[in-house]
């Protein structure tokens, strides 16, 4: 009689242990994104606001189709100017995805460099590398590569930012009649051209 209750039990113990329960199976979220780019953005609105504080004089000096002009600029007219390196932020998450980051030590100029190039090629920001002191990971220089169509004409821009100092803004037009402008423009608060 007592092998009965003590089958029963085993049964029991044994029913359980092999009754396995389905695991919730929870809606697949998108991974986060963990990757951090330069923060471009940031670093050309504290350059813009360093300038925008103090009273340097700001000048541009400007080419276009080999015609030189030179001008003293507000700063209004400024950080205009320098809002064009703010807008080729890729750091935004709907951007950023379409970039890769790389990153080399480049010992002629004693700098890293940081490379974002597009994973896919109609990316209006084609390229953008900052030079980084080796000592310090100051930025010395950022290079942007950007290239839009505005209307039938496309636009190949060259921006180029010497921390502390000056940045330019150098731009290829070409319309689809085979005209052809450059427009080359360098902006100066603390540098020598």
């Amino acid at each position: 009689m007592k092998i009965v209750p003590v089958t029963l039990l085993l049964f029991w113990f044994v029913s359980l242990a092999c009754h396995t329960t389905e695991p919730q199976v929870k809606a697949k979220q998108p991974l986060a994104d963990t990757g951090k780019f330069y923060p471009l953005a940031l670093f050309f609105k504290k350059q813009i606001e360093h300038v925008d504080l103090r009273n340097y004089p700001i000048y541009k000096i400007t080419v276009k189709d080999g015609k030189k002009d030179s001008s003293a600029l507000s700063k209004e007219q400024f950080i205009a100017l320098g809002n064009i390196f703010v807008a080729r932020s890729i750091t935004d998450p709907k951007i950023k995805v379409l970039y890769k980051e790389t990153v080399f030590q480049d010992l002629s100029t004693k700098s890293y460099t940081l490379n974002y190039s597009p994973t896919d090629h109609t990316a209006e920001v084609q390229n953008i590398d900052i030079l980084l002191d080796e000592e310090t990971n100051r930025v010395k220089r950022i290079f942007i590569r950007a290239i839009y169509t505005r209307g039938d004409t496309t636009i190949s821009e060259q921006c180029n930012w010497k921390t502390d100092k000056s940045f330019q803004v150098n731009r290829f037009l070409q319309t689809r009649n085979g005209y052809n402008k450059t427009e080359l423009n360098f902006i100066n608060w603390n540098d020598t051209p």
